[in-house]
């Protein structure tokens, strides 16, 4: 990767050279008019003398012409440094032209990283998200499951997993229709995001079903006292085409490692104490308690 701008830099060291190079000959060249012009100063100023010797007007002449090649090279001179310098400004107007290239491709090509980025990024948050509701999905849940059951493990802590269905749903999407029925399903998403700790999350698994995720849990009791509070803030009056709506909803909650340390069997034996619930006054059941 440090070679190509090393070549740029060597590169551009021979630009800057040649430049001056030229500037010095400019110089140089410019000395040799100044020498030139003195010269024919002392030539005029000999042949402008009154009966002068015929030693300084042979010396004059001889100066004079001395003069003239200096002259006459400083012109060539002068030509040759003319057309380097205009080869020097094409060449630099040739590499601004360049680097004006440069600098729109790639800012072309930072925009379209950035888009890329960005659709990757809609594209990631699509597929772990339920369109719905807006909450993690079930691939969401799946991968948050498994890195918490790892934490799990490494810090000695327990974990829940809760399995939520929402009672007689099919009634209300019979009644009401499915646009209703979505509506039911967005306050009980709503609802549930609201009681759930920073950390922890709430998904929508599929149809009227939701899971929970509780990490570090301390007291099996801790579990179901905020599970019976999310059977009661669900309950909570909700209004759907003039009507209002108590919404049921029944939670089964299985707890690593003693209801088992994988996602399979958790997930498995939450879904099987939410049956429990269902037949519970409370609405709420924990797997192997009955």
């Amino acid at each position: 990767m440090s070679a190509e701008p090393k070549v740029n830099r060597e590169k551009g060291a021979g630009k800057r050279l040649s430049l001056h190079n030229v500037l010095k000959k400019n110089e140089a060249i410019k000395k040799d008019i100044s020498t030139a012009a003195g010269e024919l100063g002392s030539v005029n100023d000999a042949l402008h003398q009154e009966q002068a010797p015929v030693a300084v007007i042979q010396k004059a002449l001889k100066q004079n012409e001395d003069a003239e090649v200096i002259v006459a090279k400083a012109a060539n001179d002068l030509k040759r440094v003319n057309v380097k310098l205009t080869n020097e400004i094409a060449t630099r107007i040739g590499i601004e032209s360049e680097l004006d290239e440069v600098k729109t491709d790639l800012a072309s090509m930072r925009d379209d990283l950035l888009l890329s980025q960005q659709t990757e990024k809609a594209a990631l948050h699509s597929a772990l998200t339920d369109k719905l509701t807006g909450l993690p999905n079930r691939a969401s849940f799946d991968q948050a499951l498994a890195h918490g059951l790892v934490q799990a493990k490494r810090h000695g802590w327990s974990l829940a997993v809760l399995f939520i269905d929402v009672d007689k749903f099919k009634g209300i999407n019979d009644a009401y229709g499915h646009d209703a029925g979505d509506q039911v399903l967005l306050a009980v998403a709503s609802r549930l995001r609201a009681y759930i700790r920073d950390g922890d999350m709430v998904s929508r698994w599929g149809g009227d079903e939701f899971v929970c995720l509780l990490l570090e849990v301390k007291q099996e009791h801790d579990v179901l006292r905020l599970a019976k509070q999310l059977v009661e803030h669900v309950a909570q009056p909700f209004t759907l085409h003039k009507h209002t709506l108590h919404i049921r909803i029944s939670i089964g909650i299985a707890i690593a490692p003693q209801d088992g340390d994988t996602a399979p069997e958790l997930l498995k034996r939450a879904d099987s104490a939410m049956y429990q619930a269902k037949a519970d006054m409370q609405q709420v059941a924990l797997f192997g308690q009955h």
